[in-house]
């Protein structure tokens, strides 16, 4: 009777550890990507050059009051700019009917850029993304750029998300 309960233990043991292993995939695979509460204009020192991303700013410098967003592991992106505007026209404003976000992954085959789609922007430089990107695996280092999709398909960045300050 001894051994039988001694084996019960043991294969319950080893089950929940199982188990925990599970959860503890199940949870690395699922939720938050990268999250962040503040994002960076682009410099006039930066107006029209190519980042290390591969990406290509804005040809005039742009400042933003806040930005804030998020990427999960599914690909849905929800970022959220006030306030991305032109600080050179007169009045500053907004002169872009519309904002896309990319977000860029490092990869081991290099650097990865996943677009959204577009979503109404007003001329105080105001709006709201809703997207669905397909990242790539794995997705290390991400970035997010808020920006235009040109006519041509290329897009250009406005503002770049900040990284979150390790607490």
């Amino acid at each position: 009777m001894t051994h039988v309960r001694r084996l019960l233990v043991a294969v319950l043991g080893a089950v929940s550890l199982v188990g925990a292993a599970v959860v503890s995939v199940s949870a690395h695979e699922g939720g938050t990507l990268v999250e962040f509460d503040s994002m960076t204009g682009l410099a006039p020192s930066v107006a029209g050059t190519t980042n290390d991303r591969g990406i290509t700013a804005g040809g005039a410098p742009w400042v933003i009051t806040s930005g804030s967003g998020e990427v999960d592991r599914q690909g849905n992106v929800h970022v959220e700019v006030r306030g991305l505007v032109i600080p050179t026209l007169t009045p500053p404003r907004n002169p872009i009917g519309a904002f896309s976000v990319t977000v860029s992954c490092i990869t081991p085959g290099g650097v990865v850029n996943v677009m959204t789609g577009s979503a109404p922007a007003t001329t105080a430089g105001d709006s709201t993304i809703n997207g669905t990107v397909s990242l790539p695996h794995p997705c290390k280092n991400p970035e997010v750029f808020v920006g235009v999709t040109r006519a041509n398909g290329t897009f250009a960045w406005f503002a770049m998300s900040n990284a979150e300050d390790d607490d």
